[in-house]
């Protein structure tokens, strides 16, 4: 019977850069957004919803990197 693996230490780093890249990402669109579209609201609320469908993508990619279960080599 297979014990369950612990996690790896690339796990950890790539969570570590994925919170990371999402708290920048963050700061940066609500900069940007405050910065363009202040004085209009229907603006701001359609760059926001665009802003939170677009980081869906490379969370996507980072995600299934982590979570892939074909690990080479062991069986």
């Amino acid at each position: 019977m297979a014990e369950p693996t612990s996690p790896k230490i690339g796990t950890l780093l790539w969570l570590i850069v994925f919170i990371f890249v999402m708290s920048l990402y963050i700061l940066l669109v609500t900069r940007l957004i405050d910065a363009f579209f202040s004085g209009n609201i229907l603006l701001e609320m359609i760059s926001y919803i665009l802003a939170g469908i677009l980081w869906i993508f490379p969370a996507k990619w980072i995600m299934f990197k982590l979570n892939r279960t074909d690990q080479t080599g062991n069986e």
